[in-house]
């Protein structure tokens, strides 16, 4: 990640967002975006880890303004920084402990497996914080039987993925089957059996729900996994676009698009302009070879009417007159006249 600690202002990755600002594109570059703040929420200079929880962390906001010194967020980003931050901060804690704690049993063991990246007053801190604290949250890990198996890839990625698919927002049942599904062949920690029962009786009560009149029923999903929240999804088709289906662009790529837009537009037009002057100049050299053709042809006309020998002088004297009459024969048209009247 040191080439993005390194860029520049003015070479920052623009992201965009769905509704709820959560990045979903480019691909490549949410993911190193993630990764990115995975640096640093491990870096204690910006992270310390010396607090019981994210949100006793100081500087949220000088860390936003370094983020966006990097990418091109939109505002609506920053509850998503920030809770990305979160989990990857208590991750990193879970795992020092895991490594550094729990391996020893004396407080001199613990102290002197602190690892490089840690300074010793934080570990301290962490040691004294984790001796107080009951050892209960190791195993917690351990009693989730419904863990989801997309590795870093964000939910709102496979939101997005799923909604282009099938062209509507996807239900929670279905965002729960997709980020638990398993590879054929492919071990797992967790058994699949509690996790597949759930997925089943999510499937049973949809197909009840839909057979029923009701406007307004309880998810699902929220029924079998018994969270208490009691949601309730209307089962109306919404009138306005559905919500995650729009897009959030950061203000300066939405004035980049329009710069480009605007110069592509004069560019259309100045060509446009260019050929209509070519049309028009074309057009009047037309106009004016057929004005002078039918000139010579009036000013031929009027010497063959001539009853007097055509002499040069009689042919002079007539175009004489006719120039007094028209004074735009110019004389390479008196002088190819007087050629062909000759011949």
């Amino acid at each position: 990640m040191f080439e993005v600690h390194a860029r520049k202002w003015e070479d920052r990755v623009a992201i965009y967002c769905n509704d709820k600002g959560q990045p979903i594109g480019p691909k490549k570059a949410r993911n190193e975006l993630t990764r990115f703040l995975g640096t640093i929420a491990h870096d204690y200079n910006w992270a310390p880890l010396t607090y019981t929880n994210w949100q006793k962390v100081p500087n949220k906001d000088k860390i936003w303004e370094y983020v966006n010194s990097k990418y091109i967020l939109p505002p609506e980003s920053y509850d998503w920084v920030m809770e990305t931050l979160d989990v990857s901060w208590r991750g990193f804690k879970c795992r020092l402990k895991r490594d550094h704690y729990y391996p020893y049993d004396t407080y001199e063991k613990r102290l002197n497996s602190r690892p490089d990246n840690v300074p010793e007053d934080h570990f301290k801190l962490l040691l004294k914080h984790w001796a107080s604290t009951p050892a209960k949250n190791a195993k917690n890990r351990q009693q989730q039987d419904n863990m989801h198996t997309c590795g870093p890839v964000a939910f709102a990625m496979i939101s997005d993925e799923m909604f282009r698919e099938d062209g509507e927002v996807p239900s929670k049942r279905k965002l729960f089957e997709r980020t638990r599904s398993r590879k054929e062949g492919k071990t797992y920690a967790k058994p699949f059996d509690d996790t597949q029962t759930k997925i089943q009786e999510m499937r049973r009560l949809e197909a009840l729900e839909a057979d029923e009149s009701s406007e307004c029923q309880k998810d699902p999903f929220d029924e079998v996994m018994g969270d208490g929240r009691a949601v309730r999804v209307s089962r109306k088709k919404p009138q306005e676009n559905v919500a995650g289906n729009s897009l959030i662009l950061p203000k300066e790529v939405m004035e980049s698009i329009k710069s480009t837009v605007v110069a592509d537009v004069q560019r259309e037009l100045s060509a446009e302009r260019e050929e209509i002057a070519k049309e028009k100049e074309a057009h009047a050299a037309r106009v004016a070879e057929m004005e002078r053709a039918a000139k010579e042809q009036e000013m031929q006309d009027d010497l063959a009417t001539q009853k007097e020998p055509m002499t040069l002088d009689v042919i002079a004297s007539a175009l004489a007159q006719l120039r007094q009459k028209d004074p735009s024969l110019t004389s390479e048209m008196i002088a190819k006249v007087i050629v062909a009247s000759a011949t």
